[in-house]
């Protein structure tokens, strides 16, 4: 992992989170992209002094002026963690999805980081495109960051199993990119393990030796085991992951009847995947 994107519009001038970006960046050696988007139907960087639509070439006024607002900001709050160098700014004009996706792709993006306080119900007016796109259109995993949370490494991390190997390649993604971590492998259920679910136990730990990874059944649902952890001063794990479909996320984040939601009220950062084979 070496590229880590804040979507400007959502978080770019959010200070915590600025601040838990930079310090995960410091800590990890990676490099810290901010972009930000103005919806238009002409897909062109802000940066170029003109750009064409319908009408033909047009200037691209106050551009300038937009991204050094943001620029600045920026760096006066990340200055002191990272060296500038590895701090990269863009500003795009387009459609959105258009624009998100692309940047994405040529900046080689490995995961989002955005605050879960953007995706409360009472926050839907201000950006909704953006964060239905967001959540929805990126394949990538996404680390929500509860509000005003101060940064500490993700020493030990909750991942929720359902068996899958979408499962097998996101806990490969965990101990190659968080090599000090150590995960737990977490499946919830009153009954004991089948045999099939034995079976894919035995060929994980087979295949991913690994002295930081461990497999745990816990004989409690999903909710009981947020809540215990919620309850909790000094809680068993600093981050939580799971596996969803991106065209539930959004609605299962904000659905209070759904673990999405519940995990948005407990101060853990949640490392959200998302399904890339069909789930049986």
């Amino acid at each position: 992992m070496k590229h880590i994107l804040l979507i400007g519009n959502l978080d770019g001038h959010s200070v915590p989170i600025l601040r838990y970006t930079g310090k995960l960046c410091k800590d990890l050696d990676l490099r810290l992209h901010v972009l930000k988007i103005e919806p238009n139907n002409d897909p062109v960087f802000l940066s170029s002094p003109h750009y064409v639509n319908k009408l033909g070439l047009l200037a691209n006024r106050g551009t300038s002026v937009k991204k050094k607002e943001l620029e600045t900001f920026v760096l006066k709050n990340t200055e002191d963690l990272i060296d500038s160098t590895w701090v990269s700014l863009r500003l795009m004009r387009g459609n959105i999805e258009h624009c998100l996706n692309s940047f994405i792709n040529e900046e080689k993006i490995d995961m989002i980081i955005a605050r879960y306080e953007l995706f409360k119900k009472y926050g839907f007016e201000e950006n909704e495109i953006f964060r239905k796109l967001f959540l929805n259109v990126s394949e990538l995993p996404t680390l929500l960051i509860p509000e005003n949370f101060s940064y500490e490494p993700l020493q030990n991390v909750a991942y929720f199993s359902t068996f899958k190997q979408d499962d097998y390649n996101n806990i490969q993604w965990l101990l190659t990119n968080f090599p000090k971590s150590k995960i737990d492998v977490i499946h919830f259920s009153k009954e004991e393990n089948t045999i099939e679910h034995q079976k894919w136990i035995k060929y994980l730990m087979s295949e991913i030796s690994n002295a930081n990874l461990s497999y745990h059944r816990k004989d409690a649902t999903i909710e009981e085991f947020i809540q215990k952890e919620a309850d909790t001063i000094t809680p068993d794990y600093n981050c939580l992951g799971l596996t969803t479909h991106k065209r539930n996320f959004w609605v299962r984040l904000i659905d209070p009847s759904t673990v999405l939601n519940l995990l948005s009220k407990i101060e853990t950062p949640t490392l959200v995947f998302k399904y890339t084979i069909a789930k049986k």
